[in-house]
């Protein structure tokens, strides 16, 4: 018995030791998470707008085309649970801080949260690199291996020696360019298929706990005299045509009563007509040029601190 343990032992450590040495390496691969920390860390005092939300602002919302000191806190899946942990994080740095902009999309009411989705494996990258204590249980969330698909496709970058970022130094995606877009899904429309799809609310029973979300992230705005700008993304037909039309009238009288309550500003976007097919991605994220303009307009509009909302074009 003790040989066999021996053996094991000798058989465990050059595995762990390897583990340990391809965990940290990993971890020096650039992502969004590590950079906004790092960012954030120096540049929390003088920040004076700030984006949150999903993959619609990540991609979205360009803040070098944002008035002020603007930078992005946006992640892809990243909803208000991560939003309300990332604006309360640095919340005693803040001397700067004038504006948030956090997006309403059509399964913002009704998603049950990042950690019971297909983007699960994220909540990792809280942990690890921006100090959440969110996932505090979940031992899987503290390391980069537990994760074996996007571990191998880091793992591919070291091997071949690609740290390029895919986001640039306001924190915004840079990877949904219009020279990317995959025009056999974009005129089959299969992509909005999906989307729609994936979108669509199985059951309404977490809309009582995302109100409350939101309300603690309104309260605290409240509370440090900081605007909260609620936006709605711009989309392609083919992606709000076919929408629910139950959940998405849902989505407008939850949004409604909302900015009613907290009296804010909401700038619904998603059938705005001045956005054409270059402007997309995918049926429902901008490209790098629909960013830009879209970036544009909403700066504008923010600053002409109109109430209530903009209706679609």
């Amino acid at each position: 018995m003790k040989k066999f343990l021996l053996y094991c032992f000798i058989f465990i450590i050059p595995l762990a030791t390897m583990a340990v040495i391809v965990e940290l390496r990993i971890r020096q691969v650039s992502n969004p998470y590590k950079y906004k920390y790092e960012w954030m860390q120096k540049n929390a005092d003088n920040v004076e707008t700030l984006v949150f939300g999903s993959s619609h602002t990540f991609y979205g919302i360009r803040p070098e085309f944002l008035g002020g000191n603007a930078f992005s806190l946006a992640n892809v899946s990243q909803d208000n649970k991560q939003n309300l942990f990332l604006l309360k994080y640095w919340a005693k740095r803040y001397k700067n801080l004038k504006t948030i902009i956090v997006p309403i999309s059509f399964s913002t009411w009704f998603g049950r949260g990042m950690e019971y989705s297909r983007e699960s494996y994220r909540c990792r990258y809280y942990t690890i690199y921006m100090d959440c204590d969110l996932y505090l249980l979940s031992l899987p969330y503290y390391f980069e291996l537990t994760n074996f698909g996007t571990a191998k496709m880091k793992i591919r970058k070291i091997i071949q020696e690609d740290d390029k970022p895919d986001y640039d130094e306001y924190g915004w995606g840079t990877y949904y360019k219009l020279s990317k877009k995959n025009m056999t899904e974009w005129e089959n429309g299969t992509e909005a298929e999906a989307a729609v799809k994936r979108h669509t609310a199985k059951t309404w029973n977490y809309i009582n706990r995302n109100y409350s979300t939101l309300k603690d992230i309104a309260d605290f705005c409240k509370k440090n005299i900081i605007q909260l700008v609620l936006i709605t993304t711009p989309c392609w037909h083919s992606y709000y045509d076919n929408l629910d039309q139950r959940q998405f009238s849902k989505m407008h009288e939850l949004t409604d009563s909302f900015r009613k309550e907290y009296n804010l500003l909401y700038y619904d976007y998603m059938k705005d007509k001045r956005f054409v097919a270059d402007d997309f991605y995918d049926s429902n994220h901008l490209s790098d040029i629909g960013a830009e303009k879209f970036s544009k307009l909403l700066n504008n509009d923010i600053h002409r601190k109109e109430k209530g909302a903009i209706p679609s074009k």
